[in-house]
């Protein structure tokens, strides 16, 4: 179990602060930075930058803070109970170090839900937040592989991904709707020919690709579980004729849909 002890979410400090922990805490402690600040590592004091992490372990000595107003971060104490002590280990994040995930505010995100929870007097309080906790370390051992598989790629494509994922999610959330590469490029004032080009170096493969791919997943969902005539099913997953879509479903699987329905109706599906 993760227990958490005390947490906050888009925390500010008004004032330039200096805050010491001479001979650390009796727990663990997340801060995700959101302003520029500094912190001591091997009695060396470093810059920290925005949309920064560090993971400070119990009875270390922690010494961070900011040379100016508007210090901004959240922050989550914690221990680990049982075998979610190897959990943590197993994932090898540095301590008192600087990360720097790919997609900070994904992690910040599952930061305020745990806030949020955690003040809530709900009745499976300590539960919930030991599943968001679960999740919130699965995330940033993601997103710090992430960083490190795309060190080579340039700042300034990188600056796009979160965007570039939140459409995705939308896609594969309503693959029927009418998407346009043009409107969707126009959404992030990107050229067309640029937009295509950042999707597929994010996710392997053309914007237009992966529609189709969105669209062939939910008619098998749905030919897999449901009565649903061919008609009917190719409208639903956005196609204009019941032609087009068994075309492009017998393209990209190899069996017609119907026969699909046979196969997924006499496996475990």
């Amino acid at each position: 179990m993760i227990k958490v002890f005390h947490c906050g979410h888009d925390s500010h400090h008004k004032k330039p602060c200096d805050i010491l922990h001479p001979t650390g805490l009796n727990n663990y402690l997340f801060l995700l930075v959101k302003q520029h600040a500094w912190v001591y590592i091997d009695g060396q004091k470093r810059p920290v930058g925005p949309n920064s992490i560090l993971l400070f372990p119990p009875n270390m000595p922690i010494h961070y803070g900011c040379d100016a107003a508007g210090y901004n971060d959240d922050w989550i104490h914690f221990d680990l109970f049982d075998d979610d002590r190897m959990l943590l280990d197993s994932f090898s994040f540095p301590y008192c170090d600087i990360l720097h995930p790919r997609d900070f505010h994904r992690l910040s995100d599952y930061a305020k839900m745990i806030s949020d929870e955690f003040h809530l007097d709900g009745l499976y309080r300590e539960a919930i937040v030991d599943r968001l906790m679960h999740i919130f370390l699965y995330a940033l051992d993601d997103e710090l592989k992430k960083t490190a598989e795309s060190s080579a790629v340039p700042s300034a494509t990188q600056k796009y991904h979160r965007e570039f994922a939140q459409i995705r999610t939308q896609i594969y959330n309503a693959p029927s709707a009418d998407w346009s590469v043009n409107r969707l490029a126009g959404t992030l004032c990107l050229s067309c020919s640029h937009f295509q080009h950042l999707y597929k170096r994010f996710f392997g493969c053309s914007c237009q690709h992966d529609i189709i791919l969105a669209r062939i997943a939910l008619a098998k969902f749905y030919l897999a579980t449901t009565n649903m005539g061919i008609c009917q099913l190719s409208l639903f997953c956005g196609y204009e004729t019941d032609l087009h879509f068994m075309r492009q479903f017998k393209r990209y699987t190899g069996v017609t849909p119907s026969e699909y329905r046979i196969q997924a109706r006499g496996s475990d599906i």
